[in-house]
């Protein structure tokens, strides 16, 4: 009997994205059902799945607590993928500590309640002219600002509700991201394929909408190594991942470990769907 597999999407981007596409093409040739299901809409739409793979749920941070409840219910009623524990675990960027707990070279970062007291004192601390301030959950740039020392009364005065009861990260400005974010995507823990993401002249925000350019990027070994490095300090293995970062002295510093709902961008990378669809179903 085939496998149903859902590819969770949002109410508001119900369709399977482009890159996505390829990942269920790929999946209907290994013999599998697949369908998109927005996981903000009728629960139904679930029914008798042998899988869901979160894939496309953009937006669930401005339904931070009606998406965790529905992760949990998917994972207590079927294979959810990634696996609850790293959907709790990258849930908020305090993960952070953890993978530098782990060696894991990241930003230095510290999170701290939504308040212009909290925030000053962290630019005190580290001498800091300015420092890029963002949500403790979020996505997408959501939020995510570059702010100088002058200018945090402001921000936090413009903060919404939903970023004020998370709190928020201060963190280094990395001025390597004038090069671009490097991302790399594994599956299975193995490496697949990778792109830099470039912001476009007076920006540091490398997602889409802020008009960042995408190319193809054939990372060095020990980039590589350094990003499947990373991957060995989560709760568990992760079926899918990527690991975002910039270089710096020919190292690896990591910036987010999206195994959520990343884009995993396999129009650059046709095979690397076929890649996703086999490790999909071994894990099944």
């Amino acid at each position: 009997m085939s496998p149903l597999i859902i590819l969770a999407t949002a109410a508001d981007q119900p369709d399977i994205t482009p890159s996505d596409r390829l990942y269920a093409e790929a999946l209907r040739r290994l013999g599998a059902e697949v369908r998109g299901a927005p996981w903000n809409g009728p629960s139904s739409t679930f029914e008798g799945a042998d899988a869901v793979v979160l894939r496309s749920t953009w937006g669930y941070y401005r339904e931070a607590h009606a998406f965790h409840d529905w992760t949990e219910a998917m994972a207590a009623r079927t294979r959810l993928f990634n696996p609850i524990a790293l959907v709790r675990w990258n849930l908020r960027k305090d993960y952070l500590d953890k993978l530098a707990a782990a060696g894991v070279r990241v930003p230095n970062s510290r999170l701290v309640p939504p308040t212009t007291e909290a925030i000053a004192a962290v630019f005190r601390d580290h001498e800091w002219r300015r420092a890029v301030i963002k949500p403790t959950t979020g996505a997408s740039g959501y939020c995510v600002n570059l702010v100088a020392a002058d200018e945090i009364s402001a921000t936090v005065a413009r903060l919404p509700d939903e970023v004020r009861a998370g709190g928020v990260i201060v963190q280094e400005f990395l001025p390597e991201i004038g090069d671009g974010e490097l991302s790399l995507v594994y599956f299975d823990g193995t490496f697949s394929h990778a792109v830099r993401k470039r912001p476009p002249a007076g920006e540091f925000r490398v997602n889409s909408r802020f008009g960042a350019t995408r190319t193809s990027e054939t990372p060095s070994a020990n980039i590589v190594a350094l990003g499947a490095s990373a991957l060995r300090a989560l709760p568990q293995l992760p079926l899918y991942a990527r690991i975002d970062g910039v270089v710096r002295d020919g190292a690896l510093i990591v910036l987010e470990v999206e195994v959520l709902e990343p884009a995993l961008f396999m129009e650059f990378a046709p095979t690397s769907a076929k890649r996703f669809a086999d490790a999909t179903l071994r894990q099944l």
